[in-house]
C-alpha cells in the first residue's frame, strides 16, 4: 500500500508542476484588420505525372521483400535447428 501512495503522490506532484509551468496567458487579441468570417479556400493545384511503371521502385520493393523473406526463413531454420535436439531421448 505504501508504494501505491508514493506513486499517486509523485503523479499528483508532477501534474501540479506541469500545470504551473504551462503558459497561462499565451493568447493575444487578433489585429483589427483580421477578417472574422470564413476564409474561402482555393482549390489545391495537383500535378499528375504518369511515366508508367517504375522499374527502379519495383526493384527496390522486391529486394526489400526478398530480404525480409530470407531473414524469416533463416530465423525459422536456426530456431528449428536449436530446438530439434531438445526432448529427444536416446
Amino acid at each position: 500500500m505504501k508504494v501505491s501512495h508514493r506513486i499517486t503522490r509523485l503523479v499528483l506532484i508532477g501534474l501540479a508542476v506541469l500545470a504551473i509551468a504551462a503558459p497561462v496567458a499565451s493568447a493575444r487579441p487578433a489585429p483589427v484588420d483580421t477578417p472574422t468570417g470564413p476564409i474561402p479556400a482555393e482549390p489545391p493545384v495537383v500535378q499528375s505525372v504518369d511515366n508508367g511503371f517504375d522499374m527502379g521502385s519495383a526493384a527496390i520493393g522486391a529486394g526489400i521483400a526478398g530480404g525480409i523473406v530470407l531473414l524469416l526463413v533463416w530465423g525459422g531454420v536456426t530456431y528449428r535447428h536449436r530446438h530439434e535436439h531438445i526432448g529427444v531421448a536416446h
